[in-house]
């Protein structure tokens, strides 16, 4: 358990040390389907939970001061706000030879989740990567960690073609809510910005209902589809 508990923490600090010697380079990673949004045509299918009003509300009182640091970036809307728990069909622009699994993915999901209980994640701070920026999200306990594991090896078991970790194996709770779309001559005031909110507190929540999305590689509001939702005991 206290591996699972640690692990969030050990990734948001490497990523940032990562991000923060980036943007004091100049040298961020400019996502280049953001200025050619039509001809991006990767999707994904994923598990996700979205951040309760209480959080999106300080979540936003920090994304309008991000606007003003960065005004050139891509700022998520906060209804495309989401923590991803599993990629069960990784985003990329060949996602659709894996629909065929699919509704044999979803009575797999259906069977783990059928008797999980709700869990509580507490968003506290911000971190980067080199193309965007995160709010770090904290699991109380491993209820998280072990649906994840669980998840896992019932598609083993099914011998799904689909590789769930193949971008990276999930092991945190963040919600991205910036991604860097244009090139800027000077990156300090956005990396003040996020210095100064390194251990800001964005509230804590209930996790009592999971989503599978299909949706584009932002999650956009206007292409996300619900198929399915799971509510936790």
């Amino acid at each position: 358990m206290a591996d699972s508990l640690n692990k969030p923490q050990e990734i948001y600090d490497r990523l940032w040390s990562e991000a923060s010697l980036a943007l004091e380079r100049g040298q961020p990673d400019i996502d280049p389907f953001l200025s050619d949004r039509k001809n991006d045509l990767r999707r994904s299918v994923a598990l996700a939970f979205r951040p309760g009003p209480a959080v999106q509300s300080r979540v936003e009182a920090f994304l309008r001061e991000a606007a003003k640091a960065a005004p050139d970036q891509h700022i998520y809307r906060l209804d495309e706000l989401h923590v991803t728990v599993l990629a069960v069909i990784p985003g990329s622009a060949s996602w659709q030879k894996h629909l065929p699994e699919l509704p044999a993915m979803r009575v797999s999901i259906a069977d783990v989740l059928r008797t999980r209980t709700a869990f509580s994640v507490a968003f506290r701070g911000v971190t980067a990567s080199k193309g965007g920026i995160m709010i770090q999200g904290f699991p109380a306990d491993d209820t998280l960690a072990q649906m994840r594991d669980d998840l896992r090896t019932a598609f083993k078991q099914h011998n799904f073609t689909v590789d769930i970790d193949r971008r990276y194996k999930i092991a945190d709770a963040h919600t991205t809510v910036m991604r860097f779309k244009r090139p800027r001559s000077d990156w300090s005031r956005l990396l003040d910005l996020l210095r100064d909110n390194r251990t800001t507190d964005f509230g804590e929540m209930r996790v009592n209902m999971l989503e599978l999305i299909l949706g584009d590689w932002y999650a956009s509001a206007g292409s996300v589809q619900i198929l399915e939702k799971y509510p936790l005991a």
